[in-house]
């Protein structure tokens, strides 16, 4: 049975401990979106650059 997290953090706070948590109005979804961005150049489809990383021996060494 899925727990919400504020029913976690009702019980922690019924033990005693207080929770700290910064409330942003972005997901977290929405903060990553970005943040990959230009790492596939932009003449491939990120398959086709996978498949050029494999073919080099990327991470192996």
């Amino acid at each position: 049975m899925p727990i919400e997290l504020k029913e976690i953090i009702r019980f922690i706070e019924d033990l005693g401990y207080e929770i700290k948590s910064e409330v942003s109005g972005k997901s977290a979804v929405d903060e990553l979106l970005g943040a990959f961005e230009n790492v596939v150049p932009k003449r491939m489809t990120s398959t086709e650059y996978l498949k050029n990383l494999r073919e080099t021996g990327y991470g192996k060494y």
